[in-house]
This record gives structure tokens, sequence and C-alpha cells, in this order.
């Protein structure tokens, strides 16, 4: 994606962005279950996408009145695949257990470097395929469902949310890597919101979305975070570092969510956090520098590891 000129510097920044986005991501659980408590999940999603939208619009009124019809339509594409996932998944869990559905999301874990490779091409290295088996095999021993419930509708829907979020992942490395980050993100964030907005209008004309609640203090500072810096910035660092690295390097880092969220829930809420549960974090760490240092190139001497950075390796 980048030239061999490029820092090699620049691809722990990368890095250091996605770290961010996961971290920042697995620490927000918590507040949109809260807000969930006591507002719908459509005027949440219209609200916090609609004031991001609004952020974009403000800060990036120059590069959105430049945009050609090629940005427009990527970033359209991948607010549809993003609104997609989140359509899905909120179905899903009306018929499925949330244990069950954190893990069948996570499956966009396997999902995201086949549909990257059929689609875009975009072939990842041993290194990445070795780090993302690890991360995997921590994923399911900190997320698999404990029950022995049979596969649902609820499952199916989640499915297809994995299926989504895998596509948005893929399609996000490939259009960024020749377009401009702001105006992708502005026009991702715009769509969702627009669409959003939408749903939330139907539901109200259908009588099945009640008056929202009173809107306090704290939400006022939940959803600000959520729309400000888990929308508007997050979608910024994403859309950036993912023009700089390839699709399943990030997916592995992106794995470090539901370890995020289970360490975080452990320390600020006192939730169980079970031995194999704790070896399934481990794990999701040791994929991320498996891949990050390529080992599995060190220990074979199949590849130079000092000649390019992370980035050529996209």
């Amino acid at each position: 994606m980048s030239d061999s000129n490029t820092k090699p510097s620049a691809g722990w920044l990368s890095d250091g962005a996605l770290v961010g986005l996961a971290l920042m991501w697995g620490t927000s659980h918590v507040i949109t279950k809260e807000i969930l408590a006591t507002h719908s999940p459509a005027f949440y999603t219209s609200t916090r996408f609609g004031i991001a939208a609004i952020c974009f619009a403000l800060v990036f009124a120059g590069h959105l009145r430049r945009a050609n019809w090629r940005q427009l339509r990527q970033g359209t594409l991948l607010g549809l695949l993003s609104f997609t996932g989140i359509a899905f998944y909120v179905l899903g869990l009306n018929f499925t257990q949330a244990s069950k559905a954190g893990f069948i999301t996570g499956l966009y874990l396997v999902f995201t470097p086949l549909i990257g490779f059929m689609l875009f091409k975009t072939k990842p290295t041993r290194d990445h395929l070795t780090g993302l088996a690890v991360a995997i095999g921590g994923f399911t021993l900190l997320s698999f469902p404990r029950s022995g419930e049979a596969v649902n509708w609820g499952d199916v829907l989640v499915l297809l949310a994995a299926v989504a979020w895998a596509s948005h992942i893929a399609a996000t490395s490939a259009f960024a890597a020749a377009g401009d980050v702001r105006t992708l993100a502005a026009f991702q964030v715009m769509t969702v919101a627009v669409l959003a907005l939408m749903v939330l209008f139907v539901l109200r004309m259908l009588g099945m979305e009640t008056q929202p609640n009173p809107v306090d203090r704290q939400f006022l500072w939940q959803i600000g975070y959520m729309a400000v810096m888990v929308t508007f910035v997050a979608a910024l660092l994403q859309t950036w570092a993912q023009s700089r690295v390839n699709p399943t390097h990030a997916v592995i880092l992106y794995a470090l969510e539901p370890a995020t969220a289970a360490v975080f829930a452990y320390y600020m809420f006192g939730e169980k956090l079970s031995f194999w549960r704790g070896v399934g974090a481990v794990l999701i760490v040791a994929g991320v520098m498996l891949s990050r240092l390529k080992v599995a190139s060190r220990l074979t001497g199949s590849e130079k590891v000092n000649s390019l950075p992370l980035e050529a390796d996209c």
C-alpha cells in the first residue's frame, strides 16, 4: 500500500491507532448497555450517528465539497455495510442469548481475510495467518457460550452481522488505501445517520417506537462520548490506520476489543473473569504480537523482516 520509503515507525503508529480503537470499543460496551436501559436502540443509534455526522459536516466541510463520485460511492457503501451489521445484530439479539451473539459476532475474525481475498485480492502473509489463528483460539476461550441451546434464527441474523462487519473491514482497507480518509469516514457516518433516522421515523409512524425518556446530564455525557469519540474520532482513526495495514492484521488488533471489555468489566465492576477466559485474553495479545513482530518469518527465515515496514505487506 505504500512504497519502500515509508518509515518503519509509521507501522507502529497505525498499530497504535488500531489498538486504541479496540480499547475504546471494549470500554464502550458498558456505556451502551446503560443507554439502552432507558432509551430505544433506534433513538440511540440515530442520535449517536446524527451528532457524529454533524461533527464531520462542520469540521470537514471543504473536503466534502471537493469530493468526487467515487469517494461518495465508496463512503456510502461503507456506511451501508456498517448499518447492515448494526441492524442484523440488534434484530438477532431479540432471538438469541447475548453470550452466543458475542461469540458469533467474533467470527468476523475468520470472514475478514476470506472476503478481503475474494473481493479485493488482498492476500494475508504467513505472519498474519499465524497471529490470526492464535487470536481466534484466544477469542474462543474468552467468548465461547456455555449454554447448549440449538441454533436459532437469532444466531443466523447475528452471523449475517459478522459477515457485514467483515466486509466493512476489508472494504475500508481497500478504499482508504487510494482515497481521502476524511471524506470516506464522513460519508460513511453520514450514511449510517440517514438510515438510522429513517428507521426511527418509520417505527414512529407505525407506532412501534415509544417516546424517549427525558434527557438528563448523564445521558448527554454518555451520548456525547459515544458520538464524538467512539464514532467521529474512531471513524477517522479506523479509516486512516486501515489505509496502511493489511485487513487481516487489522482484524487481529480488533480482537483486543473483547479482551479489553472482559478485563475492564472485571476491574471496574467486579464481573467474574475465569481462568480460561484470562488465558483467552492472553492468547489474543499473543496473536497480536506474533503478527506484529513477524515471528513466523523469523523462525522459518523465509522473509527478510527488516527490509520493509509492515505496510508493504498489504
